[in-house]
């Protein structure tokens, strides 16, 4: 998988797409289609940057999907901030604005306008303008110069790109949104460890800690692994992950539940880390950037993008040593009904049951399990 990286920020390259009826920036319902592309190197969980493109050629993109991450991101980005785009020929454009506190409400991010000559300190990294040319950029520069605009708006600084560019577009989300909101959430104290996740389906936020998480039992909703790499009957060496790994996703995916995996904790439920795990990586970067680019891409290969980016987010909680030996927190959602159970590499099913993992044992137990699946879920 190829990744464009923004600082310690990761965008993978690929996507997955639906199509469907989604809103515009207008709250009208329009035809089009929805990309969602992974993000990495975020606080402590994995994020989706979503790009709507409808088909009279505007945009919308944000932050999208299921949301694991700081409450303040959560707050500014989720459903705010997002970035309007417009069709220009064969070309799309937007407006740059960079999220500042509010004067009138300090709690609350605005996107405010900004000046060429101010847009590095706005943003907190030198050479941007250069980074938007070479990612993609045909032009920077007022709305006057780019589209001829004479409006009271033509001073606002735009961007402008090929339309067929995907990738771009989120690009620029993330270096004009996504990254001002991070240095607000580096200077608010406590903020990186304020955790939550927030469904597309769910009504409420719910708060993610390892100490809560470390309290409860193992359960068709939670199970604890001391290794990624190494268990008592398999000996991968950081080839790929263990197959009791992955039969455990495999069942926690056509589960009922939502369902947390828990890997670099003990038996004994204490918080070891995986530190063990990275001696196995033949490392290109960070032993975490490294460790998180190998669990992925073995997913991938295993379910395909669309339910990796969808229904599985991995994560971190720090235990004392940064990155260097942190647990990991694999955060599974449920497909739904309308897609088939999955497989393994062996292409088995598995099906949670408590605190177990096993395998249909007849093609009556699974029909019985799809039916009482179905009820669950209905």
């Amino acid at each position: 998988m190829e990744y464009l990286s923004i600082g310690k920020l990761k965008i993978l390259k690929n996507y997955s797409k639906t199509e469907g009826i989604f809103v515009d920036s207008s709250n009208s319902e329009q035809e089009g289609s929805r990309y969602r592309f992974l993000l990495d190197g975020i606080a402590k969980y994995s994020l989706v940057v979503e790009y709507i493109k409808f088909l009279d050629g505007t945009g919308i993109v944000g932050l999208g999907g299921d949301f694991a991450g700081p409450k303040l991101l959560y707050d500014n980005l989720y459903s705010r901030l997002r970035i309007g785009t417009f069709k220009l020929d064969d070309k799309s454009w937007c407006e740059i604005r960079i999220p500042r506190k509010s004067d009138k409400n300090p709690n609350r991010l605005t996107a405010q306008k900004v000046l060429l000559e101010n847009l590095d300190s706005s943003i907190g990294m030198p050479g941007v303008k250069d980074f938007f040319l070479g990612n993609g950029a045909l032009d920077l520069d007022t709305r006057e110069v780019l589209i001829g605009d004479e409006s009271n708006r033509k001073s606002q600084l735009s961007i402008i790109w090929n339309h067929k560019n995907l990738v771009f577009p989120v690009v620029v989300f993330v270096l004009s949104r996504l990254v001002p909101v991070t240095q607000e959430l580096l200077k608010t104290e406590n903020a990186m460890d304020d955790i939550i996740y927030f469904g597309e389906t769910a009504s409420v936020e719910k708060p993610i800690t390892l100490k809560t998480l470390l309290m409860k039992d193992e359960n068709s909703d939670l199970e604890f692994k001391k290794s990624s790499f190494f268990s008592a009957n398999e000996k991968t060496y950081g080839k790929q992950i263990t197959h009791d790994l992955e039969r455990t996703i495999v069942g926690m995916l056509n589960g009922v539940v939502e369902a947390h995996i828990l890997v670099g904790v003990d038996k004994n439920n204490n918080p070891v880390g995986i530190g063990q795990d990275f001696e196995f990586i033949d490392s290109g970067t960070t032993k975490w950037d490294s460790w998180l680019l190998m669990v992925r891409n073995h997913l991938v290969n295993i379910f395909g993008l669309g339910i990796v980016t969808n229904f599985i987010s991995i994560g971190r909680h720090d235990v004392g040593q940064g990155d260097s030996n942190p647990v990991v927190d694999i955060f599974i959602k449920p497909i739904p009904l309308t897609e088939d159970l999955q497989k393994d590499r062996f292409g088995d099913i598995w099906i949670r049951t408590m605190n177990g993992t096993q395998k249909p044992y007849s093609k009556n137990e699974l029909d019985k399990y799809l039916e009482l699946r179905k009820k669950g879920m209905g």
